[in-house]
């Protein structure tokens, strides 16, 4: 039976973190190396390479970034100990030919080009390896529904950072009305980085959800694919078509969507078997555990759009302090 992208994509994350690891310990260790050992080590690296380039065809576009990112870093520490191992050159006087002077009028235009050249890189647009797209950021004590956005598209990435004690609801009004107007934007995609003492709840979005930095809040939401970095003592209602990943997390409650937020009449998936890349273990992950049936909030503890007490809905709903 062939395997599922995510099968895939776990068994490369496993070993693309062991081979990296590995080779980085030997190029750190290596001080001044052979000229054998730096080509051995070169090889090693041009491998690696190869299996992420290899592994383009179902690796996600973040977790290839992710591994770009760390293959430079190699190819830096690399190239530093190749120009700590090369021979030194034996010192010898070199006679200096004489230079033509180049004509007034070719060193204007040179200097011409090179402005030229700098402005047009400075122009051209660089990539920030985020996704364009609606942006909540730099919140405190705040509530922050729809409405709260402002954008002419239907649909569009949500980009959220740097939140401290917000609720965040990107529900639909047509779910507490019940009638037949539909939602305006339609949320593809999650980015969620540096939040603390917040409640996220989110609608069913059909791409991916990518969260860092989270501590001490709450998330609701459905998605495709979940992943969760560096993020501490935080509760997370989900439904997703595969397995929940987390990385370097601590206290991590999961339970199923709450029926009443869902704003669809398909049975959703309520998949909470979580892997965990720090713990690659038989043995069960102690950053993780699912959330026991007493400790999840009633419906009437959520909130709803319109005169909300945020925290009074922070009290009822955060995970305590630890």
């Amino acid at each position: 039976m062939d395997k599922t992208n995510q099968e895939l994509t776990v068994e490369f994350y496993v070993h693309f973190n062991a081979a990296q690891s590995e080779l980085a310990s030997r190029i750190n260790q290596s001080g001044s190396a052979s000229t054998a050992a730096v080509q051995q080590l070169s090889s090693d690296y041009a491998k690696l390479r190869k299996e992420l380039t290899d592994a383009t065809s179902f690796l996600p576009s973040y977790d290839q970034r992710q591994c770009e990112i760390r293959l430079k870093d190699l190819e830096a520490s690399l190239e530093k100990l190749r120009t700590a191992s090369a021979p030194k050159p034996k010192f010898a006087f070199k006679r200096k030919a004489n230079q033509p002077i180049a004509p007034s009028s070719t060193r204007s235009s040179i200097s011409k080009d090179a402005v030229s050249t700098r402005q047009a890189n400075l122009d051209s647009p660089q990539d920030t390896g985020a996704s364009a797209g609606l942006t909540i950021s730099g919140r405190r004590h705040e509530f922050i529904d729809l409405s709260s956005l402002s954008s002419s598209v239907s649909a569009t990435d949500l980009i959220i950072s740097d939140l401290d004690h917000c609720v965040v609801y990107m529900l639909p009004e047509s779910r507490l009305r019940n009638d037949a107007v539909t939602q305006d934007i339609k949320i593809t995609a999650l980015h969620v980085r540096n939040a603390k003492n917040s409640v996220l709840i989110m609608p069913i979005i059909e791409g991916s959800a990518l969260l860092h930095d989270l501590s001490r809040c709450v998330l609701a939401l459905g998605c495709h694919q979940y992943r969760m970095h560096t993020s501490t003592q935080t509760d997370v209602y989900i439904s997703v078509a595969s397995n929940p990943i987390i990385e370097h997390c601590k206290g991590i409650r999961f339970a199923t969507y709450p029926r009443f937020l869902q704003h669809t009449r398909k049975e959703l998936p309520g998949n909470l078997t979580v892997q965990d890349f720090s713990h690659i273990r038989a043995t069960p992950s102690p950053n993780w555990s699912v959330l026991p049936g007493d400790a999840i909030p009633s419906e009437e503890n959520w909130p709803h759009p319109g005169n909300v007490d945020v925290d009074r809905v922070l009290q009822r709903l955060l995970p305590s302090s630890a």
